[in-house]
């Protein structure tokens, strides 16, 4: 295609150029240096808190049809930390519940709060962990 040698050209000669000093973020000294310092701080969650978290990935919905469910609210966080860290940053089980009757809370009073948290490194098991308006159980 005509052109598109050029486009190559210079975006080969933009992963170069050295960014002025304001710009390096992390230490990074070149565009791809920055994207990968911009990529990795993108994931990195251990400034926030259990709560946090639970506001962090979140969908909500509500039921509204079926007999026994009618009216439900429920929401979904998905965690990118393990269940064993989730619980240690939480500072246990009963942290954890309180977090996230506090997340129920701030969202007007859900009746389900679920939290899936990232696999474990040994097996590749996901964690589960739901709420229901009063306690929280893990899986």
């Amino acid at each position: 295609r005509e052109g598109e040698g050029a486009v190559l050209e210079a975006i080969h000669a933009l992963r170069r150029v050295e960014l002025p000093e304001a710009a390096r973020v992390g230490g990074a000294a070149t565009l791809p240096q920055l994207s990968a310092r911009l990529l990795a701080a993108r994931y990195d969650v251990s400034s926030l808190t259990a709560l946090e978290l639970l506001r962090w990935d979140y969908k909500q919905g509500e039921r509204v049809d079926g007999v026994a469910a009618a009216g439900l609210r429920f929401g979904i966080a998905a965690i990118c930390e393990t269940l064993p860290a989730l619980l240690n940053r939480s500072g246990g089980s009963r942290g954890l519940e309180e977090a996230m009757a506090a997340a129920a809370a701030r969202r007007g009073g859900l009746g389900l709060l679920l939290a899936l948290t990232a696999p474990e490194e040994e097996g590749g098991r996901k964690g589960l962990v739901a709420w229901a308006g009063g306690g929280a159980e893990g899986g």
